[in-house]
């Protein structure tokens, strides 16, 4: 008898959840929605309780935030290829051109000559050589 009433409360639980709303028309012809289904119902909609929590919500506000900056990036990206930036990953184009590939040379030249043994020091020296002469 405890597992018929048992079910008979859980067959309750899971049709309490959903609810339907009817479209109808009250005496002076304008539409009225209501819960209780009307003689001649124009249109009937099924709904289901929200299961969004407040942390989806703000994960949500997060996301369209992040979407918002992206945009914007990609389009002074856009004005910066149009204005004749290049598009990302083309070789450098600026007048200290020749002075980046002597840089690089020479951080190669001097890389090579000290061996596996170079210290952080030298190694800092020569990307900051070749750093300022790129930029």
């Amino acid at each position: 008898m405890k597992w018929i009433l048992g079910l008979l409360l859980a067959g309750l639980a899971a049709s309490s959840g959903a609810q339907s709303v009817y479209k109808c028309r009250d005496a002076k012809g304008q539409p009225v929605y209501q819960s209780e289904p009307c003689p001649e119902a124009e249109k009937r909609w099924d709904t289901q309780p929200s299961t969004t929590t407040w942390d989806d919500y703000y994960k949500r506000q997060a996301a369209d935030r992040k979407i918002a900056a992206d945009r914007r990036h990609m389009r002074a990206r856009a004005r910066e290829i149009s204005a004749g930036a290049g598009p990302v990953g083309t070789a450098v184009t600026t007048p200290n051109a020749d002075a980046c590939s002597r840089a690089k040379a020479a951080r190669a030249q001097a890389y090579e000559a000290m061996g596996v043994n170079r210290d952080f020091e030298a190694s800092r020296h020569w990307d900051n050589v070749v750093w300022n002469a790129c930029k």
